[in-house]
């Protein structure tokens, strides 16, 4: 495991990493969308990749990290009120409008068919309901090794894989030790170049989050993805490296 000081000093070793020692892998699929004949889909990857970063107050200086949007999403991630889709992502439309779907609801009492735009999934969906029983192990249990918060879901995902989109991030797990809270952080899937810089600041912004309502100290933040890549629409972005 490599071990960083801040997160300027992991974006720019890990990207230097990418640079010179990832393989070049070509999926079948990106999200809901099949990218098996575009060659600008072809990713330079790689495999079990984990770090620590053992102070990340600098995240908001990560150059790639979309701050507006990030506390928009953040603050609806975690909204008690079930969001679908939201309005944080029209701050990056660029990114998440090609995600958008189109579904009909049935009006109960007129039968009418409206038809909405909507995303398979929502962080807010998976996550939202969690936080307070994850809080309150926490308070119960302060050593607990239980408090993790789910967000890929085999029931939900098995029978999407391939034909919509299926979570990204599997789960945070949270861990007092030493009288500070620990974040471990496990994903399939992470790309460098659009939403690696964005996943590392939403994983501890949500660590940070917690950690104020059970009154700790941030600590560590370990971070395991077993496909770390980058399209090589976006390969000059690794010159900078």
């Amino acid at each position: 495991m490599r071990i960083y000081l801040n997160c300027k000093e992991a974006i720019t070793d890990i990207g230097r990493e990418l640079k010179k020692c990832a393989r070049t892998v070509h999926t079948q699929t990106y999200q809901n969308k099949r990218i098996a004949d575009d060659p600008t889909f072809a990713t330079k990857e790689i495999q079990a990749f984990s770090f620590s970063i053992i102070d990340t107050n600098d995240k908001d200086e990560m150059p790639n990290a979309s701050l507006e949007w990030l506390k928009k999403e953040f603050a609806e991630r975690i909204d008690p009120d079930f969001i679908q889709p939201g309005e944080a992502y029209k701050l990056r439309p660029e990114v998440w409008e090609q995600f958008l779907v189109e579904k009909e609801i049935i009006d109960p009492e007129t039968n009418e068919i409206t038809t909405v735009k909507t995303f398979d999934y929502t962080y807010n969906e998976r996550i939202q309901w969690q936080v307070l029983p994850v809080i309150n192990e926490l308070r119960k249990n302060p050593e607990t090794r239980q408090a993790i918060i789910e967000v890929h879901n085999r029931l939900k995902d098995t029978n999407r894989m391939g034909r919509e989109r299926v979570p990204c991030s599997m789960f945070y797990h949270f861990m007092k030790r030493e009288g500070a809270l620990d974040v471990i952080y496990v994903m399939r899937s992470t790309d460098f170049a659009t939403h690696f810089q964005n996943d590392i600041w939403l994983a501890d912004e949500l660590r940070k989050y917690i950690a104020e309502q059970v009154g700790l100290p941030i600590g560590k933040f370990f971070m395991f993805a077993s496909s770390l890549h980058i399209y090589k629409k976006d390969w000059d972005l690794l010159l900078n490296y």
